[in-house]
């Protein structure tokens, strides 16, 4: 039977995160949750305690039947919060070191998601040889269909798609629709560039040891995490899928929102991680780096004015 990790990174969010160990815990298809604390500044850490198995649960758990055995639950702390990458790869260095998993699921902790995802979604991975991670639908908590992909795009049409008009007059040219992206093995996923990082799965036996360890650029804070995985595994030759038949809950940017309180700080953040992208995966040179910082400056001033940045001053 293959053995399926979820990570679930937390950063001062523990009640939210406890809430996603509780219902994972209950799961007949995974084998063990991994939730990495990124160094918490607040008492995430101490309230996060509460997962620790302890020996006689742990004994119990061992006389139960398989199929009554729900997954073991570990709890690891980084050394420093180096973002949503380095968080993510540190539970992906601690799982392939200490449980051996044939399928690794990144989860934020503001997500639901059922066991018939995690499974199909496993067997549209299974049935793809050249597919090393896939995900499902997402939908908000109101059962509304929410952004689920991205095309990787040109320097020049990732930047028309920073700026809120551009993204709408451009949207036909800037994301291939669904019914358009080539199909996957299974005849029901579609093979697309990148995934969003809130949930998706890791075929590890399409990484060996070395590229296990570098999934994750650690030099990106946050954001543009999900496109520089896309990029390196297009260049292994290897395939994201979006499986359309399931779906999971993505109480978008819940976490985040608890850590940046601002739209423009938010936005500064992305805008940095842009630029690294830009010159490290696309290798754009300093002219082109200093029309991208131009045209980004002006829609941080656009997004500071929309957003009533002004009045704060």
């Amino acid at each position: 039977m293959d053995k399926i990790c979820c990570i679930i990174l937390n950063y001062n969010d523990a009640h939210t995160t406890l809430a996603l160990a509780g219902e994972l815990s209950g799961s007949r298809c995974l084998s063990d949750i991994l939730v990495v604390d990124n160094h918490s500044s607040d008492d995430s850490w101490e309230q996060l305690a509460v997962l620790k198995t302890d020996r006689t649960s742990r004994e119990k758990q061992q006389d139960r039947k398989p199929e009554e055995k729900g997954p073991a639950v570990h709890l690891i702390r980084t050394a420093h919060n180096g973002g949503y990458g380095a968080g993510n790869q540190a539970g992906i260095d601690y799982a392939m070191e200490h449980l051996s998993p044939d399928y690794i699921v990144i989860a934020n902790p503001d997500i639901h998601v059922s066991d018939a995802c995690i499974l199909r979604v496993k067997e549209a991975l299974a049935r793809q040889e050249n597919a090393a991670a896939a995900s499902a639908l997402v939908r908000s908590p109101e059962g509304k269909r929410l952004f689920s992909y991205w095309d990787l795009l040109p320097m020049w049409k990732d930047l028309l798609d920073t700026e809120p008009l551009c993204r709408r007059i451009f949207k036909p040219w800037l994301i291939t629709p669904v019914g358009r992206l080539p199909r996957g093995a299974d005849g029901r996923s579609r093979v697309v560039g990148a995934l969003p990082g809130s949930f998706f799965m890791l075929k590890m036996r399409c990484f060996n040891r070395r590229e296990a360890g570098s999934l994750f650029d650690k030099n990106i804070f946050l954001y543009y995490e999900e496109k520089v995985l896309g990029r390196k595994l297009q260049s292994m030759g290897l395939a994201e899928l979006l499986v359309g038949d399931v779906s999971y809950v993505h109480a978008h940017s819940v976490s985040v929102d608890k850590s940046l309180r601002t739209m423009a700080a938010k936005q500064k953040i992305l805008h940095r991680s842009k630029l690294y992208y830009y010159e490290n995966y696309l290798g754009a040179g300093p002219v082109r780096l200093a029309a991208a910082r131009l045209f980004l400056g002006l829609v941080l001033g656009e997004v500071w004015i929309l957003t009533g940045g002004w009045r704060k001053r």
